[in-house]
């Protein structure tokens, strides 16, 4: 089953170099994904859309279900590289299979956990942790967050990209870490745990 790529650049704002270079990363990405995760039935749509990229890589990824990846792009930061377009598609489309079987999740736990085996699954491939997985984390932050796991209240945006004393990435290095150690202790990758239920990591 496919893997489709489709270019939202109506306003013509993404040059040729731009479009290689999606070119490029979409066909490398989609080629480790079929071949690490099995991954098929996915739309993946390239958007003009700055405010929503990591401003450090200049590239943002959102997944919000099993079939569909959005991939923004500013298209004033043409230094980005393939290698991090790479990177985007694989930490996506690892969560698009984990939305089928057991879902992203509804708690911070199930949803640190999903974003740190996606996480987990880019350093496999690159061989270092991406930026958002190499903040120093505090113990009261580990600590608060210990005590929410369960909550299916929590605030994303809060808990992932900072704010009321928690420092921005947390609960993707802490979710990473949790991932990496249970990775390690089971002896398995990200790809192959990737529809094992959070509880097992937490």
């Amino acid at each position: 089953m496919p893997i489709n790529k489709y270019i939202a650049n109506a306003s013509g704002e993404f040059g040729q170099e731009i479009l290689d270079k999606i070119d490029s990363g979409f066909a490398q990405g989609q080629e480790i994904v079929r071949a690490k995760l099995g991954a098929d039935k996915i739309d993946v749509v390239f958007v003009n859309a700055p405010e929503s990229v990591i401003p450090e890589i200049g590239i943002g990824g959102y997944s919000p279900g099993p079939y569909n990846i959005y991939v923004s792009l500013d298209p004033d930061f043409k230094t980005f590289s393939i290698e991090d377009m790479i990177l985007t598609i694989l930490h996506e489309t690892h969560h698009c299979m984990r939305w089928r079987t057991p879902g992203y999740g509804q708690t911070l736990g199930e949803a640190m956990i999903s974003e740190g085996l996606a996480t987990l699954f880019e350093e496999e491939h690159s061989g270092t942790p991406p930026i958002y997985a190499q903040i120093q984390i505090k113990q009261d932050e580990i600590d608060r967050a210990r005590n929410s796991l369960n909550d299916e209240k929590y605030n994303h945006s809060e808990w992932f990209f900072g704010a009321k004393n928690i420092q921005r990435w947390f609960a993707y290095t802490y979710g990473y870490q949790l991932s990496k150690a249970y990775s390690q202790k089971t002896n398995k990758s990200a790809a192959e745990l990737v529809n094992t239920p959070a509880n097992f990591f937490l």
